[in-house]
């Protein structure tokens, strides 16, 4: 009688009644709605509100008040016209050694039989898990007015600040997110074309210029123009080692700032998200030209490297490691010796941080980062889930507001936040809130991605099982797709983590007398004149990072021994 029961209990449990089949119906509907009127309102006021304090007078909205001035202002004054000459010669210059350098490792990556390739891959993707400004504050050490190099061993008067100082940082910074898309794309294109033509005769030059870069086109292009992005955007190294010579990140902040002139602020932000905007389409674009490049039987044995191939690729590949390697050394010992280049006695004075926020930024940047990298992670694959499975009505214009934040420079959001949400009735204006608010909508593009990437991999007829047997959507959603994405949540989690902790530009306007950031600190303290304690802050964060990164990894080992429960 009691194994009857069971059976009868297990079987009412998979039986859907009418008040859920209802509440289903509404459920897909509701949830798109929110992920909808959440982007709009978290991403398109902000813009909205730049937008009138560019084009309005007192950033109030009435055909009355429309002027052109501040743009006439802006492109008559010669001083902040030049920070966008400045800001266009710099991102120009660094694609063009981005793209190279990174070709060439990619190459050797994918097309060589180099040893080592492990401890190289994950060499250039450092760079990931420390703030921007890391690369400045080396090259400082190394390069400065009293560098380690230029003053103490060369004896030179020549120094890095300005334009130098930040393309070489930024060709640093940049070079693990071109890496990326260049190694996915050598990956992909079947390497037995190039055995093919040199099967026919084709010399090692004719195979590399006919074959290989053809095929890789596409993904040159698209890891020029995501360098382009970053590097026009980014506030971080210009700040730090640009001195004198202004690009349109740091003019916005100066502008807003120094000068309290938030409607020439809000014109130059404007006239930074016409270069980030076209940079975005045009990679959007050449992003999907590159599917028709890859080929699904493409081959993954690569043919013995000659000798001589193999020790020039491997010297390259080492001695950009090795720039890498440099930068995150000099940091991390810079914080550790007592005065740099004099006194070289270890020392934890510069742990002291001699700042408002010290060691409260740190923790107030850790928990923060936690709350991100939850409700990111968490949020995309929601957002993912409803429009690649259950495909709502809006869905086009859901997925263009997901992927609009990559096409938005973190310092122009910000600035929106400010104007937008510095009113009374907006509570969480001036909290750590807006903060967790504005790094989830900014990288909210990756996550989507990410997450959309992950659910075409699950076999729709899990779902459809799951629907038969009884199962609505949330029960779905959290018995079957959760436990299937768990690799693309810790995914999202981890990247979501790292740009919280990490980040500048985005949350530069956001924090206040009560809300400190670590990333934020380092630029005060520099600016204060404490370079050593900057180095501290940052050899915190990279420490956070990858003490991060190692408690993920174990995680997910455990949770992939684990059987599936359904």
């Amino acid at each position: 009688m009691n194994t009857k029961q069971k059976e009868i209990d297990i079987a009412n449990e998979y039986v859907v009644s009418p008040v859920r089949m209802k509440f289903d119906k509404f459920i897909i509907p509701t949830v798109t709605i929110f992920i909808g009127l959440l982007l709009a309102f978290f991403m398109l006021f902000p813009l909205w509100s730049i937008l009138t304090m560019s084009f309005f007078k007192g950033g109030e909205f009435s055909l009355i008040n429309f002027t052109l001035e501040n743009f006439q202002k802006y492109f008559t004054t010669s001083y902040t016209l030049n920070a966008l000459w400045h800001s266009l010669y710099v991102s120009s210059v660094t694609t063009f050694i981005v793209t190279v350098i990174i070709f060439f490792f990619a190459y050797a990556m994918t097309r060589t039989t180099i040893s080592g390739k492990a401890f190289f891959r994950n060499i250039i993707m450092m760079p990931l898990i420390a703030p921007s400004i890391v690369q400045a504050l080396a090259l400082i050490y190394l390069f400065g007015r009293n560098g380690l190099i230029t003053a103490h061993l060369l004896h030179t008067d020549w120094n890095i600040y300005g334009s130098t100082g930040i393309i070489v940082s930024e060709v640093l910074y940049c070079l693990p997110h071109a890496f990326v898309i260049l190694y996915t794309t050598l990956s992909a294109v079947d390497i037995r074309l190039d055995e093919a033509a040199e099967s026919l005769g084709a010399t090692p030059f004719k195979v590399f210029t006919r074959i290989t870069l053809p095929s890789a086109k596409y993904g040159i292009f698209s890891a020029a123009a995501l360098t382009f992005n970053l590097t026009i955007t980014d506030f971080g190294n210009p700040v730090v080692i640009g001195a004198d010579y202004n690009v349109l990140a740091t003019e916005i902040y100066s502008q807003v700032t120094n000068l309290y002139r938030f409607d020439l602020g809000a014109t130059i932000s404007i006239i930074l998200l016409v270069p980030s905007l076209m940079a975005f389409m045009f990679n959007y674009y050449i992003s999907r030209k590159t599917f028709s490049m890859i080929s699904g039987a493409a081959k993954p044995v690569i043919p013995p490297s000659r000798p001589l191939k193999k020790v020039l690729y491997k010297t390259y590949c080492s001695l950009v490691s090795l720039s890498i390697i440099l930068v995150f050394l000099t940091v991390v010992v810079g914080s550790f010796v007592k005065i740099w280049p004099y006194d070289w006695s270890l020392t934890f004075q510069h742990y002291h941080f001699p700042s408002i926020g010290g060691y409260s930024a740190i923790w107030t940047s850790l928990w923060i980062s936690l709350i991100v990298g939850i409700v990111g992670a968490f949020l995309t694959l929601i957002a993912g889930y409803v429009m690649e499975t259950r495909k709502p009505y809006f869905k086009q214009l859901i997925y263009l507001l997901s992927v609009m934040p990559a096409a938005i420079p973190g310092l122009v959001m910000g600035l929106g936040y400010i104007l937008a949400f510095n009113k009374p009735y907006y509570i969480f204006y001036g909290t750590p809130w807006i903060i967790v608010i504005n790094v989830v909508i900014c990288n909210f593009t990756l996550g989507i991605l990410s997450s959309i990437s992950n659910l075409r991999n699950i076999d729709p007829s899990i779902e459809e099982a799951s629907i038969s047997l009884g199962g609505d959507a949330i029960r779905t959603f959290f018995k079957i797709i959760l436990p299937l994405s768990k690799v693309a949540f810790f995914q999202n989690f981890t990247y979501f983590f790292m740009r919280s902790m990490t980040t500048i530009s985005a949350v530069v306007f956001l924090v206040s007398a009560t809300v400190h950031l670590a990333a934020i600190e380092i630029i005060m303290l520099d600016n204060d004149g404490w370079t050593a304690s900057a180095n501290a802050m940052c050899t915190s964060i990279i420490v956070i990072v990858m003490a991060m990164l190692g408690i993920l990894q174990l995680v997910q080992k455990k949770m992939a021994k684990r059987p599936l429960e359904l």
